[in-house]
């Protein structure tokens, strides 16, 4: 009876391994194991697949370490992308009266929505106000109660976080520059470390006179100014570089430089004659209706590129 037991017992052993994809079996004194033969072989039956819709989903995903886009690796192939352009500023806070002929105005290195509340104050001793629209940059107002205006436009410069003031009397004309003396020294004294902003003027940031556009495929500056504001602010930039100017023709509307950097070397030291200087670059000046534009034509194989170049510049202008 006990071996009929024990053969039973045996049999059902074997049975139960061969039903769970156990082929390799090893009994001895009672004791069964069973080895896979495939170490890496799924299970022949798996439980149903757990189904779930889009009611029952309901997770907070946190994305603490998230995957890199995949993209150009620029420092792999030694390759460092270009910055967006922009007209810089050297943050000095600079205030000077400029003028252009018979316009005078009020340049200041600082953004209009910062000066702006400047302006206000200096105007707060000995005017009355008239009419303001911070929007418009406008400004009107009177001189101790009397009849005399003293009418004020700021403007955002040439120059990234400047800004240009101008004055005038009610006949529109250009005020006398003792305003412009005692408006320049208040703002000059005040500008370092004043931490007044208009956020009703903050409009006025965004109508810079100047930006960088492409013409035919090429890099260019559009300025908002008149041709002749625009060949002064660009011959004043032009004299703060290295650069040396071949040649130049107001009425043609061209520049010509030189930009070797060795230009000033050895050679130059004992002087050279201009005819013999080899141009570099010539700058073309187009008029657009009430804007001017300023293109750069290549005309020598200096490694100096086109984008260099009109970095140089824009780090000049004002």
């Amino acid at each position: 009876m006990k071996k009929i037991i024990e053969i039973i017992f045996y049999l059902t052993v074997i049975s139960s391994c061969a039903g769970n994809d156990f082929i390799n079996v090893d009994c001895e004194r009672g004791n069964c194991t069973a080895e896979r033969a495939d170490q890496n072989e799924r299970l022949g039956s798996e439980g149903e697949q757990l189904v779930l819709s889009e009611a029952d989903i309901d997770l907070d995903i946190s994305n603490d370490f998230p995957y890199p886009d995949k993209g150009q690796s620029f420092l792999k192939e030694g390759e460092i992308p270009r910055p967006k352009k922009i007209f810089s500023s050297t943050g000095s806070e600079t205030v000077e009266i400029r003028r252009l002929g018979e316009i005078y105005w009020i340049y200041s290195e600082s953004l209009p929505s910062k000066t702006w509340p400047l302006i206000k104050d200096y105007l707060s001793s000995g005017f009355d106000l008239i009419e303001e629209s911070p929007d418009a940059g406008i400004i009107k107002s009177t001189i101790g109660g009397s009849d005399e205006q003293l009418n004020i436009r700021l403007e955002h410069g040439i120059k990234n976080n400047s800004s240009e003031i101008y004055l005038s009397d009610k006949e529109n004309q250009t005020s006398d520059i003792s305003f412009f003396n005692e408006m320049a020294s208040f703002i000059q004294e005040n500008l370092p470390g004043y931490q007044g902003n208009s956020i009703a003027a903050q409009s006025l940031n965004l109508n810079k006179k100047a930006r960088i556009v492409y013409v035919r495929k090429e890099i260019g500056i559009e300025f908002k100014l008149s041709f002749e504001r625009t060949w002064s602010a660009l011959s004043r930039a032009l004299e703060r570089t290295e650069y040396i100017v071949v040649d130049r023709n107001r009425d043609l509307r061209y520049i010509q430089l030189d930009i070797e950097e060795d230009a000033e070397g050895f050679f130059n030291f004992f002087g050279s004659n201009e005819t013999d200087q080899k141009v570099d670059y010539e700058l073309t000046f187009t008029k657009i209706g009430d804007n001017t534009l300023l293109e750069f034509k290549k005309l020598s194989d200096i490694d100096v590129s086109v984008n260099e170049l009109v970095d140089k510049i824009n780090e000049n202008l004002s």
